[in-house]
């Protein structure tokens, strides 16, 4: 019996604790603790939305290879982390799971360097399909619309000049729509019919035979 509390302890100090990032959140403690630039703050927020759903617990087993992707920015195991002759950021994969995101920061800047090594300056951020299909050609301060220290926009209606006699010139806060932009990080989004006049808009497909996988997750495209 008196083996009981120690087994007990054990198993706690194994258990992870995560957390889900509000999109907020995470902009100002990328910034502020691990000194990302404003305007990669905002494509790290994108892709971190669209690889993880911002749960630094995500945890995909499903890729063809039998790699598994973790955390907040589904890092591979099968380049980055683990017990591969790999594991390129000397890490193991489970500390990606916890709320601490110092690791998780620092293998995504390696492989940031790498990537820019053979693509070229400015492409290190390809290496995430989520970025290439959901955040590189899109305007990113209106995605960070609602954080203001990125939107680099302004929420407010233009005042209307207006002379005496006339009612007080109000602004009007501008509403964004509440309805996600996708459920989850691997679920394609609906076509949606704008209105009757027009057509269905179909998504990218994630994949295309003009892409290259290396690793899995992270696609890179051919020169």
């Amino acid at each position: 019996m008196s083996r009981l509390p120690v087994l007990l302890l054990v198993m706690c100090a194994s258990l992870v604790v995560g957390k889900i990032y509000d999109k907020c959140d995470l902009a100002d403690e990328l910034e502020r603790k691990h000194g990302v630039s404003k305007e990669d703050v905002k494509k790290w927020v994108c892709i971190a939305q669209y690889e993880s759903t911002f749960n630094t617990k995500a945890h995909n087993k499903q890729n063809s290879d039998g790699s598994q992707d973790y955390g907040l920015f589904q890092l591979n195991n099968k380049y980055w982390c683990g017990n591969t002759h790999k594991n390129e950021c000397n890490m193991p994969c489970e500390a990606l799971l916890d709320e601490d995101i110092t690791d998780d920061v620092r293998c995504m800047k390696k492989i940031i360097r790498e990537t820019e090594k053979w693509k070229g300056k400015g492409t290190g951020l390809t290496a995430w399909v989520a970025y290439v299909n959901r955040c590189k050609d899109r305007n990113l301060d209106e995605y960070m619309a609602d954080c203001p220290n990125y939107s680099g926009i302004s929420n407010l209606l233009p005042v209307r000049q207006v002379s005496a006699g006339d009612s007080p010139p109000r602004t009007e806060n501008i509403q964004e729509d509440s309805e996600p932009i996708i459920n989850s990080a691997r679920v394609p989004i609906r076509p949606k019919v704008i209105s009757n006049m027009h057509p269905i808009y179909i998504p990218v497909p994630m994949y295309s035979p003009y892409m290259l996988p290396r690793p899995s997750r992270f696609f890179y495209q051919r020169n």
